[in-house]
Order: structure tokens, then C-alpha cells, then sequence
């Protein structure tokens, strides 16, 4: 079922939309004659005035819609500044979110209103039915004929009243929420994001998401790339060398040969940690084996200064643990290189099928979201639609924020 508010928090905005009628049937009408003189000049004016304050009294009820319906409405105008009047009253003819607007009002002032004008009587009725009962003992001539019957009796005049408010406040409880979400969604529906544009704005984040997970992956391969030919490889080669003068010197000089192979054994030794932490470069043992907070405390241990830990990580796909292990991981080594900090503090919780990890130290702020480090660790979470937040001011602390989605 549709999560809804509270009926107190609904009334309110109903009375609110209810003292918002004028003013929306002033800038409906003055946005209609603005478009309507445009042509002659004076609809400009006219329209400089309208859509600015029409933007204005949108946003509170897209506010209202928000709060009632329990979820984001939004809406993306086109930017205007720096243009001239007519430049600037061109861009709104354009933008489609300006027109929504406009049907906006004239539904607010018609659908929008009977709602809210109803639920409101729905909500007053039980109210009237008790001060009917006052009205009808101090003047009965008057109240005596409620729905065309006759009421001569205290008797029957408290039973009516009664009747009255326990039906009306159960038709009110039943209703007001019904009639918010038509009212409300209508409002939603109007002035949140039209399907299409949604969707169009999806498929640009898809694009940008999947060009820097491109771009990541391939990085990332460079990387390992670059970690095997400096290292293993290189070490590889002269085991080879090694043994092969090993080879021609077994006859002719058994001990440099035995010196040869010795350096030859130790070589492999290290070929093989060469490739181990290449290996674990690519997905850490630990957090195969452990899962993601305990890789965290991992990495905690290694760090010289009080690490403060609250890990509290839902399960996760292998891909998103990794993602979040690295960035973590990323952010750690940015404080150790920069940061200059005695404290950092890592947290790892779930909110609302949002992961969010936040590092954060007490360093000496001033880091720089555009720096390589971070737009790193954006490219790698926006491959699962994250986000990353960077506030660090001079003078510290610094914290990094990032947020996946999770659904489970």
C-alpha cells in the first residue's frame, strides 16, 4: 500500500492549499493574459513577474506533495541566468517544466480545490454536528429541522448529534488519506519530472555510468598490467637468465652454478609475492573469506593514528563489496598521503536499501574532489549508480560520503 502521512499532517496541508487558492487563480489568470499580450510587449512584463512567483508557490505545494505522498518530487527547470528579458521569457516558452506549471494551476484550482475543500468539510462535519446540538438547545425555532426532521426532544437532538459525529468521523478517518493521495499525487504528477524526461535522464546517467566503468575497468587493468611487467615479469626474466647460465656453468663451476640456482629460488619467491599482491590488489583474500567490515578492520589495523570503527554492513553482491573495499581503501591512503591526521573514523551502515560509508579524519581539510584519488573512487561506485560527497573544509575535518544502492 501507498505509504502515506499522518491525517493531522494532511489537514494541515489541505488548509494550506485551501489559502493558496487565490493567490493560484491570480497567477493563473496574469500568466494567461502574460502569454496572451506577449506579442505586444506589455505580456513580458507581465510574464517577468508571473513565472518567478508561479516557480514560487509550485515548489511549496511540490514541498506538500513530498511530505503527504512520502517521495521525492522534483522538478528540473531550464537555467535562465545571465539572459535578458526576452531572452530569458524565450527559455521559459521552451521549457516544458514552465507549461507543466501552468496546467498545474488550473488543475490545483478546480480538481485541487474540490479535494481539498471536501476533505476539509469531511473533517469539520463531526465538529458541526456538536455545535448543531448548542445551536439547536439555545435556538430551536431555527435547528430544529436538520435533514427535514422535526427534532423536539433532548433525547432525539443528542442522538442526532451523536449519529452525526461518529458517522462523520468515520467517514472522515476513511477518507482523508484516499483523497490526499489523488490530490497530492495529481499535484506529484504535475509538477514532478514528466515520465519522458525521467527516463531521458536515466539513460544519460546509464551512459556516464557506464563510460567510467569503462573507463575504471580499463584502468584497472592498466594498473595490473603495469604491476606485472615491473614486477613479476621483470623477476621472471632473471629467474630465466639465472638458470640458464646455471645450465653452462653445472660442469665447468658446480659452486657459481649452486650460487645461480640459490638466486634463482629466491627470485621465484619472489615472483610469487610479486604476484600474490597483485592478486590481492584484484579482490583481497580477506574480504573473500571474512566479508567486507572485517576487510575494513583490516585495513584499520595497519593505520598509525586512532581509527574509531562502527561497521555495520548489510549483505552485499561480491562486485559491490569489492567497489566499496577499494574506495574505503582509496580514502585511507588520501588521508595518509594528505591529511596530515592523529583520527579518522570509518562507519558502514544500510539506509533505506542505501550502503553508505563515510570516512572522515581530522586533518587539515581542504581536499579536492576533482583531485585523481577521488574521481576514482566516483568512476568505480558510478558503475553501480553511487555517489560521493566530499566535505572538507580548510582548517579540516575532511569527510568523504559515499552512497550505493543496495536493493536487496
Amino acid at each position: 500500500m501507498q505509504s502515506t502521512a499522518g491525517r493531522p499532517q494532511i489537514m494541515l496541508a489541505h488548509v494550506v492549499a485551501v489559502l493558496l487558492f487565490a493567490p493560484t487563480v491570480a497567477l493563473f489568470v496574469l500568466g494567461v493574459v502574460g502569454v496572451a499580450l506577449t506579442p505586444l510587449g506589455i505580456g513580458v512584463i507581465l510574464l517577468l513577474i508571473v513565472v518567478p512567483a508561479t516557480r514560487l508557490v509550485a515548489t511549496g505545494h511540490r514541498s506538500m506533495a513530498r511530505e503527504i505522498l512520502q517521495q521525492p518530487v522534483v522538478q528540473e527547470y531550464r537555467d535562465t541566468t545571465g539572459l535578458g528579458p526576452i531572452a530569458r521569457v524565450q527559455r521559459w516558452a521552451s521549457d516544458p517544466a514552465r507549461w507543466r506549471d501552468l496546467l498545474w494551476e488550473l488543475s490545483s484550482i478546480t480538481i485541487g480545490f474540490t479535494l481539498s475543500v471536501l476533505s476539509i468539510a469531511l473533517f469539520l462535519y463531526p465538529i458541526w454536528s456538536i455545535v448543531w446540538f448548542g445551536l439547536w438547545k439555545g435556538l430551536p425555532d431555527i435547528f430544529d429541522r436538520p435533514y427535514g426532521m422535526t427534532i423536539t426532544t433532548t433525547e432525539g437532538a443528542v442522538a442526532l448529534s451523536a449519529g452525526g459525529f461518529v458517522l462523520g468521523a468515520l467517514v472522515w478517518w476513511f477518507t482523508a488519506k484516499p483523497i490526499a493521495r489523488w490530490r497530492f499525487g495529481l499535484d506529484a504528477f504535475l509538477l514532478g519530472i514528466s515520465r519522458q524526461a525521467v527516463l531521458a535522464r536515466r539513460v544519460r546517467e546509464v551512459t556516464t555510468s557506464r563510460a567510467q566503468g569503462a573507463d575504471a575497468a580499463a584502468a584497472e587493468l592498466r594498473r595490473v598490467e603495469r604491476d606485472l611487467h615491473d614486477g613479476a615479469q621483470a623477476r621472471l626474466v632473471a629467474l630465466g637468465m639465472s638458470l640458464g647460465l646455471a645450465a653452462e656453468l653445472i660442469e665447468k663451476d658446480p659452486e657459481a652454478a649452486r650460487t645461480l640456482l640459490l638466486e634463482a629460488r629466491d627470485g621465484s619467491t619472489e615472483a610469487l609475492q610479486d604476484i600474490r599482491s597483485v592478486v590481492r590488489g584484484i579482490h583481497p583474500p580477506v574480504l573473500a573469506d571474512r566479508g567486507l567490515a572485517d576487510a575494513v578492520r583490516a585495513l584499520a589495523v595497519d593505520l598509525p593514528m586512532d581509527t574509531e570503527l562502527d561497521l555495520h554492513p548489510p549483505a552485499l553482491p561480491a562486485t559491490l563489496e569489492s567497489a566499496l573495499y577499494f574506495s574505503i581503501s582509496e580514502c585511507l591512503a588520501n588521508i595518509g598521503k594528505h591529511a596530515h591526521a592523529d583520527a579518522c573514523w570509518i562507519a558502514l551502515h544500510d539506509e533505506d536499501d542505501v550502503v553508505v560509508a563515510v570516512v572522515g579524519d581530522n586533518g587539515v581539510g581542504g581536499a579536492n574532489p576533482q583531485g585523481s584519488g577521488l574521481r576514482g573512487i566516483a568512476s568505480r561506485l558510478a558503475v553501480f549508480d553511487g555517489t560521493v560527497a566530499v566535505l572538507s573544509p580548510p582548517g579540516g575535518p575532511t569527510t568523504v560520503t559515499m552512497e550505493v544502492p543496495c536493493g536487496r
